[in-house]
């Protein structure tokens, strides 16, 4: 356990330029270690997810993108081939595309949750013996299994971040075909139901697998009121933005290389107006946020979560919806002096030992500041930022996810402050989306 200072005041940072520098030069050093030639592994060699996982390194690419757009260009040294962070940055998100291209879909097999087109969730070579005794479903795919619902999403969202920051003209024309594959699994396999929102269901015929497929994939991350089962398919809210954003995201690939046939483009119109009026399915007008997800009914699971900050970064929303979304992620339940929760603290499967359900992770954190910068909400998305660099300068490393609790639960020693920072006994010491989310929050301080 360990307390650190008082609440952080809102817009201005307690670390001075050059421990910001030093900051982000460790986050970056972290990020080279984990670098393969697939791309990036997820977690460091001695922690649990030291294999290439697809979310994990999209989002760690797009955080990366994010702050090179706001660092100075000699504000962080690579070294080694690299001349700078901007060459640095480009190698990276070239492997990692090109790494994920190599693993995408191919076939239909329910067991290891493959289609033709999705990118995969997680990939091990070799297969750790433990995943094969717990019939985990990478030992029936040669080391691959496709169970993240939003991977595929992001991974066009990237293309197109990546073409946009770095124009290079020869990657795209590489990628198109695996960028097209990721939009035909997108149109074909992402809405169950056909009622315009994008929802999965795990198919593995025995039941193994992550039952939820986004990146809160724990099996408790999401729970229905009054103990009433939940039913799939789910429709997570921040998927139905990354949707939407995919969905442009090709059309302005397409576009560029003149490959956008006008059918497809009235077709993927079509799908980005009913997910943008599915969105008010999700919303709590009690809140003033969306909810969390809608189940197989397409009944709310009326949760309060960080969830909705990732519309922000999508930007799927108006400026309206969006300040409302930011102002409800800022309230005491939500917002700790160390960063925003998981869950609100007041939900009714609140757990702040939970992985899921009341922890705070860095990553999510970066995502819904830097949604609210995208809106001009700078100060807002400057105290998250501070908050959890505060939290990440003492724990000192690029930790996967902590805890924030009530000090009356810690009997001893005698806490003064209202709030403890607590380690979360199973988090990776190392974590590469962490890393990227360091990168991100010191650049929001240049």
């Amino acid at each position: 356990m360990k307390e650190i200072i008082e609440h952080p005041a809102a817009a201005t940072p307690s670390f001075d330029r050059d421990v910001l520098v030093t900051f982000g030069q460790k986050a970056l050093e972290a990020l080279q270690t984990l670098q393969n030639p697939l791309g990036l592994m997820a977690s460091g060699q001695s922690d649990h997810f030291h294999a290439i996982f697809g979310r994990d390194s999209l989002w760690t690419v797009q955080l990366a993108l994010k702050a090179a757009r706001r660092l100075p260009a000699s504000a962080l040294q690579v070294g080694g081939a690299y001349a700078s962070y901007h060459d640095w940055l480009h190698g990276l998100a070239s492997s990692v595309l090109r790494g994920l291209a190599q693993l995408q879909g191919q076939v239909v097999n329910d067991v290891n949750e493959e289609q033709p087109g999705r990118i995969v969730h997680e990939y091990w070579s070799p297969v750790p013996p433990h995943m094969v005794q717990a019939h985990w479903p990478v030992a029936d795919g040669n080391g691959r299994y496709y169970g993240a619902f939003d991977a595929t999403f992001l991974y066009v969202s990237t293309a197109a971040q990546v073409d946009a920051y770095f124009d290079d003209r020869a990657l795209l024309e590489e990628l198109w075909p695996h960028i097209h594959a990721a939009l035909l699994w997108m149109l074909n396999w992402s809405d169950l139901d056909q009622d315009g929102l994008v929802e999965y269901a795990r198919r593995n015929p025995d039941g193994y697998g992550l039952p939820h497929q986004v990146w809160k994939d724990s099996g408790d991350s999401i729970q229905a009121p009054d103990d009433r089962s939940l039913n799939h398919p789910i429709a997570w809210i921040e998927v139905q933005g990354y949707a939407l954003d995919a969905y442009a995201a090709y059309i302005a690939l397409a576009t560029k290389l003149e490959h956008l046939d006008s059918d497809l483009q009235r077709q993927i119109e079509q799908r980005m107006e009913r997910l943008r009026q599915g969105l008010a399915a999700f919303w709590m007008q009690q809140e003033n946020v969306p909810a969390m997800g809608l189940d197989a009914q397409k009944q709310q699971v009326p949760l309060v979560s960080s969830n909705a900050g990732h519309l922000l970064w999508s930007q799927a929303v108006d400026e309206q919806q969006a300040r409302q979304i930011s102002e409800r992620l800022l309230r005491p339940d939500m917002l700790t002096p160390w960063g925003v929760r998981t869950l609100s603290d007041q939900a009714y499967c609140y757990d702040p030992f939970s992985y899921h359900r009341g922890t705070i992770w860095p990553f999510d954190n970066a995502i819904i500041a830097a949604g609210m910068a995208s809106y001009g909400f700078d100060e807002q998305a400057r105290s998250i930022a501070q908050s959890v660099l505060q939290a990440l300068a003492t724990i000192d490393s690029a930790v996967e996810l902590y805890m924030v609790l009530p000090s009356q639960v810690i009997r001893a020693p005698q806490i003064q402050s209202s709030w403890a920072l607590v380690d979360y006994r199973q988090a990776c010491n190392v974590q590469a989306w962490t890393a990227a989310a360091i990168l991100y929050m010191v650049s929001l301080f240049f």
